[in-house]
């Protein structure tokens, strides 16, 4: 890895952390806000509103002040907003900062992303290694709060310790000469939308939405599915999602290759039919073994798409931010939306066909050039 891709890095990785943690303690995030599955998913609903803007606005932002400002401003907010999380016990205010976070959190993303495939985007495989650091993160945030919520520790000091290093990261990349990192046109916020339709990347972007969808519903529900309806405990639960990123790491990192001779848009279509066997394994599992084991297969499935597809829209451009971020927005619609869509159906048809839902119906088509 160069050094100029190591301050991104170190952001996936704390990205990814806090991804796993959430994954761990959202059924105890819904206890703290006394609501049901509907309401956090209404919650999360409000948040994926405001996360989809942030992107829609990101890649430009990414495009005028360049990627070394963008990604430490917006990861100075996402990490001020986590030590608030981590000290409200109001109600109504953690709500309030919930939804300004995963907003601020959008931003963070985009603009990774954006630096991340101008510097790999002519190379599918290393963009999907590369993506293996968020997974990473993830394993690292689920054990650590899984452990602590075992121990009887909050998942606060987690999120609190994310603010602090997230912090850190936003000064690497100050002094840092990150990909994409200088000043480059100015474009209208709300730009990127227009160019993907331009660029033809419309199909594109609503297979990412789609895979994004269940890639957010694994995240948020799959281990409060196996905490609750299958009655595992936090060692089980947080030891599943452990696994899965575990193996969704290394198929990230050890598929990189083939990822290269099949493509992106193949790679990406063969990742979300192995996510839809795991999720339907997990619906319809009748122990917390076997629902453990579909979430694994899932969460291996859907890590091939995000990056793959990513690299589809970057092709090749050194300046990819208002196409990235556009076609991220489309994402976030899905990795946001799909922890509400999950919740409403969770609440009133019961988790199974909740989870059974998220299932792919239909495989990512080949963009043409």
């Amino acid at each position: 890895m160069s050094r100029r891709l190591a301050p991104v890095a170190a952001a996936f990785v704390c990205f990814g952390m806090f991804w796993g943690t959430w994954a761990v303690a959202a059924i105890d995030v819904e206890r703290f806000l006394r609501v049901s599955h509907a309401g956090l998913g209404a919650l999360l609903a409000l948040a994926a509103v405001a996360a989809v803007a942030t992107n829609a606005v990101g890649g430009p932002v990414a495009e005028r002040w360049g990627t070394r400002l963008a990604l430490a401003g917006f990861l100075t907010v996402w990490a001020t907003l986590a030590l608030g999380l981590a000290l409200l016990h109001q109600r109504w205010a953690f709500s309030l900062v919930f939804v300004a976070f995963v907003a601020a959190g959008g931003g963070v993303d985009v603009v990774m992303n954006v630096s991340a495939t101008a510097a790999l985007g002519t190379r599918p495989g290393r963009l999907l290694r590369f993506h293996a650091l968020f997974n990473a993160g993830a394993v690292a945030g689920a054990a650590l709060t899984g452990a602590l919520l075992h121990a009887g520790i909050s998942w606060r000091a987690v999120w609190a310790g994310i603010a602090v290093a997230a912090w850190s990261i936003a000064a690497l990349c100050l002094i840092s000469d990150l990909p994409a990192g200088g000043s480059g046109e100015r474009h209208p916020l709300l730009r990127s939308a227009a160019a993907v339709r331009e660029a033809g990347l419309l199909v594109l972007a609503t297979a990412f939405a789609g895979a994004a969808l269940v890639e957010g519903g694994i995240d948020t529900w799959g281990v409060l599915f196996l905490r609750s309806r299958l009655a595992a405990g936090i060692l089980v639960g947080a030891g599943a999602y452990v696994v899965g990123q575990s193996l969704a790491t290394v198929a990230r990192t050890s598929l990189s290759r083939p990822a290269e001779a099949v493509g992106g848009a193949r790679g990406a279509t063969i990742g979300a039919a192995l996510a839809g066997a795991g999720l339907a394994l997990e619906a319809a599992a009748p122990s917390a073994a076997l629902g453990a084991a579909g979430l694994a297969l899932a969460a291996i499935g859907i890590s091939t798409c995000w990056p793959l597809l990513l690299a589809e829209a970057g092709r090749g451009s050194d300046r990819p931010g208002v196409i990235v971020g556009g076609v991220t927005a489309a994402g976030y619609v899905g990795f946001v939306a799909g922890p509400p869509v999950v919740g409403w159906i969770a609440g009133a048809w019961g988790f199974g066909a909740a989870v059974l839902s998220r299932r792919p119906t239909g495989a990512p088509a080949p963009v043409s050039g």
